[in-house]
């Protein structure tokens, strides 16, 4: 039996309230009750069959809905594993001592400089201890200066490179894409360091000849500062010349793949 004109009117008012209480609790732009107005203006000039006309956009209403529905059940299933993604990397970053230095400063950032703090006073100092050579201590040296910059407090203020961030985080004015850049900026140096480094210790272990690196580290001659001696200890009392090498090595790589920072190797494409 057709529908009386009163039925196919209550049909309407039915999908008016429908496209409107969609539109307000989900999405305007895909429950747009404007065009439904223009498609019915439309029906009624070119004298469409009214039943058939209100059935099809019945249908059509569901159609949107269906395809509204997977489209949010979409999203949000992705938006539940960049949370996941987000979540790891945050328990990969702070397996690391977290050294707070600036309210603005970045969770990362932070952690870095923690982690870079622990490589300049636990692990880099072991190298003192299984090289004599000029040389070799000369590059140490290079290195070890470059790390102070990024890790080791001057007296009572920060390392030069934290001292930078905190001025540009200070500065009036200052854009959060301004503190982004000089942020990247702490960790892709950090990156080329953590390399500089590995390198280092892999020209040696690379080399089976190297005299004395396969007697375990002695440490009646660590003239360090008693907190960086117990660590320095703590790291590698079980360790010889060359695993002290791999361990410091092993840290390095740790790092920059926690940090994700593996992309800032040098020569890398």
């Amino acid at each position: 039996m057709p529908l009386s004109i009163e039925e196919q009117n209550a049909l309407v008012e039915k999908l008016r309230l429908r496209y409107d209480e969609y539109a307000k609790k989900f999405s305007p732009k895909w429950f747009d009750r404007t065009a439904f107005e223009t498609r019915l203006e439309m029906a009624k000039r070119s004298r469409m069959d009214g039943e058939a006309f209100i059935l099809a956009e019945i249908a059509n209403f569901e159609k949107v809905k269906e395809r509204y529905d997977k489209k949010k059940k979409d999203k949000e299933s992705f938006t539940k594993k960049v949370d996941v993604i987000i979540e790891e990397n945050m328990a990969r970053v702070k397996k690391y001592p977290a050294i707070d230095f600036h309210p603005r400063a970045g969770i990362e950032m932070k952690h870095l400089y923690g982690a870079l703090a622990d490589l300049a006073q636990g692990y880099v100092p072991v190298l003192w201890l299984i090289f004599s050579d000029y040389h070799k201590k000369n590059l140490i040296t290079e290195l070890e200066h470059t790390l102070q910059t990024f890790a080791l407090p001057r007296g009572s203020r920060p390392p030069s490179a934290i001292e930078d961030h905190i001025l540009i985080l200070n500065r009036a004015g200052v854009t959060e894409l301004d503190i982004e850049k000089a942020r990247n900026n702490y960790l892709k140096e950090s990156a080329f360091l953590l390399y500089d480094i590995i390198t280092f210790c892999d020209t040696f272990i690379s080399q089976n000849k190297t005299p004395g690196l396969e007697n375990p580290v002695r440490f009646d001659k660590a003239f360090f500062s008693p907190d960086v001696k117990a660590r320095v200890i703590e790291l590698f009392s079980d360790s010889t010349g060359y695993g002290a090498l791999m361990k410091i090595k092993l840290y390095c790589e740790e790092i920059l793949a926690d940090f994700r920072l593996t992309a800032f190797k040098p020569g890398a494409k």
